[in-house]
């Protein structure tokens, strides 16, 4: 099963179960644009549902949504919102066109300094890239708990989210690193900092369903009967529970000018 493969079959449960923290993280990011994003013509590359997007539409910003997965781009539609299907490393535009670009935990599935030149590219001179992902550490000891309970329920880790854990992580995960990939792909004021975000999210059944929706573990959880998915659940509501009161998962904000 490819990555495409898996954001596609998970595109339909995305933004009602994901969207509980994609969302807050998304208006995160925004905060860490260095101008008013107002009137401004931007990219959200990797755009998923639109978390970034609808959050930089609401702020006056004129976006353009992109994303590899067709399922994901209908969801995330909007009168004001132009949705283009492409690829990261291979946008479909000409260079410096683009205020800001952004890209919401996409740069951690693709080789850091590759995909942070390929925005850069599209970027006008002065103009900002705006990047998250998954911070290595502190540990997100709710994603910790849900796997556990996965495994022992016969989940598997996809070949692909083995790989890029281990191979792509190293430098995402990191703000030294991810800061010097930045530096590599010509941006400049680069700033890559740790950030835990409070959420604010009580409740654990709606943790417990952003975990399931998540491209890695949705196509194998709809496999599952609904006894068996129920059990799941509750295992996964019994794990977290205790553990909500502390959770701020660890995110990176990147930020640099073209």
């Amino acid at each position: 099963m490819s990555v495409r493969i898996d954001y596609d079959r998970s595109a339909q449960n995305w933004d009602a179960a994901a969207g509980t923290v994609y969302e807050p993280l998304g208006r995160l990011l925004l905060d860490s644009s260095p101008f008013d994003l107002a009137g401004r013509l931007m990219l959200d590359a990797g755009c998923g549902t639109g978390a970034v997007a609808q959050g930089a539409l609401e702020r006056g910003a004129r976006v353009v949504a992109l994303d590899r997965s067709v399922a994901m781009l209908r969801g995330a539609g909007g009168a004001s919102l132009t949705a283009v299907a492409g690829d990261v490393l291979d946008l479909p535009f000409g260079n410096q066109g683009f205020d800001a670009v952004t890209a919401g935990f996409v740069i951690n599935q693709v080789r850091p300094a590759d995909g942070l030149a390929e925005l850069a590219r599209i970027t006008l001179p002065g103009g900002a890239v705006l990047a998250s992902t998954w911070a290595s550490r502190p540990p997100d000891l709710v994603k910790r708990a849900m796997e556990e309970v996965l495994l022992a329920s016969g989940w598997t880790r996809p070949p692909w989210y083995v790989s890029m854990k281990s191979t792509l992580e190293p430098t995402s995960g990191d703000p030294d690193r991810l800061a010097e990939a930045a530096r590599e792909a010509g941006l400049t004021e680069v700033r890559a900092t740790v950030v835990q975000a409070d959420l604010r999210i009580g409740d654990p059944a709606a943790v417990v369903s952003y975990r399931l929706a998540l491209p890695h573990i949705a196509e194998w959880c709809s496999g599952l009967d609904n006894a068996r998915r129920q059990a799941l659940i509750d295992q996964g509501v019994r794990a977290v529970c205790p553990l909500l009161k502390a959770w701020r998962p660890a995110v990176v904000l990147l930020s640099g000018r073209a």
